[in-house]
């Protein structure tokens, strides 16, 4: 017998199962590597492939890849758009190295524009700069420098044509976004024009609904209907009266033809043992 199931074990053994999902442990255990779980035997592969349980871990190892590769989709494009900004500052530091002083005097420009925006005070000091706040400068109105900056500096800073690398990450920003408003703007579509359909039912108050004008009072048709359906009542409960007599009194026959039976067989026993009685005394 310990034979036959070495036999069995080694043949088990030697089928192995060829599957993406499929993996052997160093004792040779079949395992799922989406469940996590041991596979008895290579027969009973399928069989847990069809497992509602292995459906669900592909259904969500699926899930998880997509959403890795929108991710690194994402943080591709990301550093496309990075890169091509980060060169396109190079050309334009380049290219004001080249103009000499008067592109040097630019950018000192652009960065001193860039940090009076910056600012969160209108005289240039951050909101905790000074500790007894009596000390610090009185705020001044700047609409006037500003509207004079901005001015200055879009006659300095002429707009940048958009590259291919900044359209494509438009577009890209512009799906992602807009997806989750489409996808709400379908739902309540769906359910504004959505039709309910029920089953008709029969009214039987009549609330609401036009009365004669001779009043609300029985007419002559239902008085006819309703003596018609009282002597309908009547015939119906003496109907029923007379089969219940009918059947108590096949009832009662019944048993008396059971009692008869009865008292025919007691009478036949007494006569048997009457006649068992004279032929033992006539024996002897």
């Amino acid at each position: 017998m310990s034979d036959i199931r070495a036999l069995l074990k080694a043949k088990r053994q030697e089928v192995r199962i060829s599957h993406p999902y499929a993996a052997y442990s160093t004792s040779g255990q079949l395992r799922c590597t989406v469940c996590g779980t041991a596979v008895k035997h290579a027969e009973a592969w399928e069989g847990h492939l069809g497992s509602k349980g292995h459906r669900t871990g592909v259904m969500r190892l699926k899930e998880e890849e997509k959403r890795r590769q929108a991710e690194e989709e994402a943080r591709r494009v990301e550093e496309e758009h990075a890169a091509a900004k980060r060169k396109a500052e190079d050309e334009e530091e380049d290219e004001e190295e080249g103009e000499g002083e008067d592109g040097r005097q630019a950018k000192r420009q652009k960065t001193e524009e860039r940090e009076e925006a910056g600012s969160s005070r209108p005289g240039g000091f951050p909101a905790d700069f000074f500790s007894d706040p009596s000390r610090a400068p009185p705020v001044q109105d700047g609409d006037e420098d500003e509207g004079a900056n901005e001015e200055g500096g879009a006659a300095a800073e002429p707009a940048k044509p958009k590259t291919a690398i900044d359209e494509e990450w438009e577009a890209f920003q512009k799906s992602v976004l807009t997806a989750s408003e489409d996808a709400a703007i379908d739902t309540k579509e769906k359910y504004e024009r959505a039709t309910v359909f029920a089953e008709p039912e029969l009214v039987s108050t009549t609330e609401g609904m036009p009365v004669d004008a001779e009043g609300a009072g029985p007419t002559e048709r239902d008085k006819k209907l309703s003596e018609e359906e009282e002597r309908q009542r009547k015939m119906q409960d003496e109907r029923e009266l007379i089969m219940d007599r009918l059947l108590e009194e096949e009832r009662a026959q019944e048993e008396a033809d059971s009692r008869v039976t009865l008292l025919k067989g007691r009478l036949d026993m007494l006569k048997k043992q009457r006649e068992l009685a004279r032929t033992k005394k006539a024996r002897t």
